[in-house]
């Protein structure tokens, strides 16, 4: 990282170490708030008589001092980086040390060593463990220490007056020394314990944080090299089936003249020659269409026209005319269920035409002859519904999952129509996404298959 990376370009581990600091400023909010109110409940309410005047001028100290953190931290936001980082745990280091002696002074006004204030000085360990490196974080508990022992020693020899509450503590026992030895070293022991547990479980959660943060960068630095292929191999696909398609075509438009006659009688070994090359010639077109139309939904190249107001039922008669023999050929029982108002779906016609295309010419594919296909066209409150329904061989419950994924075929589809190549239904739910809809299947096989295609209106 360059030292004039600006300041709000910074790795989320140092992020937090910024908030953290900032919630100490918070923290010193409300303490101050709580010793004015503790003070206030303390000498009105329970007539205990407490040294309020110095109590208050602890508490306003914290408050002019948090005052400063403040403006502190905007002026700092305006050097390099690294500076405002290492100005952060200068930061926190100084903040710490302010608390600790404002700490220790509300310990001498409320009651020295007698006095339960002595217990916070665990959470302010545990802070220091949070917010400074585990050295810096012993330094602290070290001085905590020695401020504590130092305020206790010299009340004990009468240095410094010992404020004693009454209303707390009628019998003085500071002045005892096995007292005042047994409270300063279950004192040092639990600070000291508290201390090393509470760097130990933080050094810990900071490791794994690194660990989390680097694996984090390494799944994105991996994700998008693979996006970067993903579209490369799409870009490629792309052309190479862009320029097999013009070659293909010719090849199938000579074929089928030549099965037509046009370059003279051929024999009849011949003729069939030319209808299997013709066969699978189409079937190469079939694939390069489907390619075409899967790649550019995948890399958004545009389809020769742009978003318009489409009628759905027109599309799906237009569908069904270009069908029709199919439909004929097999006698199948078609009906349609459109509605008296026109459909309109915001959409390019020519994805509207691959969709139904596709759904329909599979329905007719896979219906066995003298079968039936129902398409049932409807709005509702928010959604477009277009359902269609056939007879035919139906999907195994094995393979209803599979069926979008590129280039599967069910098995008993491939047993009825060997020609196909697996990307219809893939391209179907790309388009439907893209539009955001969505398309469900549901079947059973030797019973039929239903496909349920649900338009958002907000596309019309």
């Amino acid at each position: 990282m360059l030292p004039d990376t600006p300041v709000f370009e910074r790795p989320s581990v140092e992020k937090e170490l910024i908030e953290r600091v900032l919630w100490i400023v918070t923290i010193r909010w409300i303490t101050v708030a709580g010793i004015c109110v503790t003070s206030f409940i303390a000498c009105v309410a329970l007539n205990i008589d407490l040294p309020i005047t110095e109590i208050l001028i602890i508490a306003s100290c914290l408050l002019f001092f948090n005052v400063i953190c403040i403006f502190y931290h905007r002026y700092i936001k305006c050097i390099s980086y690294r500076q405002y980082i290492n100005s952060h745990q200068r930061f926190a280091q100084i903040q710490i040390t302010v608390d600790c002696i404002a700490l220790v002074s509300l310990l001498h006004y409320t009651g020295g060593i007698e006095s339960p204030v002595i217990f916070y000085f665990i959470f302010h360990v545990i802070i220091a463990a949070i917010l400074l490196p585990r050295r810096s974080c012993y330094l602290q508990t070290a001085l905590t220490l020695l401020l504590i022992i130092v305020i206790s020693i010299l009340e004990y020899v009468n240095i410094i007056p010992h404020v004693q509450i009454v209303e707390l503590f009628p019998n003085t026992v500071y002045d005892n020394a096995l007292y005042l030895l047994s409270t300063l070293f279950f004192c040092v022991t639990s600070l000291c314990v508290s201390a090393f547990l509470a760097t130990t479980i933080v050094n810990h959660l900071k490791v794994r944080e690194r660990e989390i943060v680097v694996l984090r960068n390494n799944i994105t630095d991996a994700y998008k090299k693979l996006e970067t292929k993903e579209r490369e191999k799409s870009e490629f696909t792309y052309k190479v089936t862009h320029e097999l398609r013009a070659p293909l075509s010719a090849i199938q438009s000579l074929l089928k003249s030549i099965e037509e006659g046009y370059a003279g009688e051929i024999s009849e070994k011949a003729k069939e020659l030319i209808v299997r090359s013709e066969k699978r010639t189409r079937f190469l077109l079939t694939l390069v269409r489907d390619l075409l139309d899967l790649v550019t939904g995948k890399i958004g190249e545009p389809r020769g026209s742009n978003s318009q107001s489409v009628d759905i039922n027109e599309t799906v008669t237009g569908t069904l005319q270009l069908m029709q023999e199919h439909v004929k050929v097999k006698s199948l029982k078609l009906t349609v269920h459109a509605t008296e108002k026109p459909l309109y779906l915001r959409i390019n016609p020519d994805d509207l035409d691959i969709i139904m295309t596709n759904l329909i010419g599979n329905a007719i594919k896979y219906t066995l002859p003298g079968g039936t296909i129902n398409i049932n066209n409807t709005i509702t409150e928010n959604q477009i519904k277009v359902v269609i329904s056939d007879t035919g061989i139906g999907i195994p419950e094995d393979d209803t999952n599979k069926i979008f994924n590129e280039f599967y075929r069910s098995r008993n589809a491939k047993v009825l129509e060997q020609d196909g190549t697996g990307l219809g239904l893939t391209i179907v739910k790309e388009l439907m996404r893209k539009y955001g809809g969505s398309i469900d299947v549901q079947s059973s096989v030797g019973k039929g298959t239903d496909v349920t295609l649900l338009f958002p209106i907000n596309t019309q």
